[in-house]
């Protein structure tokens, strides 16, 4: 018994420890949006003279799409999805596809396309569509037992089995219908 308070314990710590993670890749992100808007202004107001280069609007353009990673990062930490996992990816590969060199092969280009359309099939094929209401509707609280009950059942709270109904949902449906019967 006191075996599973530790490891409850430890995973707790996890979780913590992983938004914590989460709110500082989000501070990063912030900082980082500053000094891009920083970069636009002297690219675009103060030197308004000068014609913009390739590599200059590149690596501005890498520099945004790093951040737009970074904040899907933020959302695969804080969800606990599999589909927020694949939208990250789908961010970085579509960020290393436009990051392309001039002088690199079609290769890479292929790669990256084969590579995007074996996410898009994994996301259409291998991971459960729940509508967005519905995944709305869950608390964070409901997510992480669920993430535990799944991965570690032995940390279950309900005798150690899996209990994948939802019946928060089902309360709240009755109590929709039985108002809906008194009017």
């Amino acid at each position: 018994m006191q075996n599973k308070s530790k490891n409850r314990t430890i995973l707790n710590i996890a979780f913590l420890f992983e938004k914590l993670l989460a709110g500082v890749v989000l501070i990063a992100v912030f900082l980082g949006t500053i000094d891009v808007l920083r970069l636009i202004w002297e690219t675009y107001i103060v030197n308004f003279e000068n014609i913009i280069q390739y590599d200059q609007l590149n690596n501005m353009l890498g520099q945004i799409l790093l951040l737009v990673v970074g904040v899907e990062l933020v959302v695969m930490l804080s969800l606990h999805m599999p589909g927020a996992l694949i939208e990250a990816l789908l961010y970085a590969l579509a960020r290393k596809m436009l990051l392309i060199p001039k002088k690199e092969g079609m290769l890479e280009i292929l790669l990256g396309v084969i590579s995007i359309a074996g996410l898009f099939a994994i996301k259409k094929y291998l991971i459960d569509d729940i509508g967005p209401q519905e995944e709305h509707k869950k608390t964070v609280e409901q997510r992480r037992e669920k993430f535990i009950c799944k991965t570690f059942p032995i940390f279950c709270k309900k005798n150690n089995k899996i209990d994948y109904s939802d019946d928060f949902y089902d309360e709240e449906n009755q109590s929709d219908e039985n108002n809906q019967n008194n009017k």
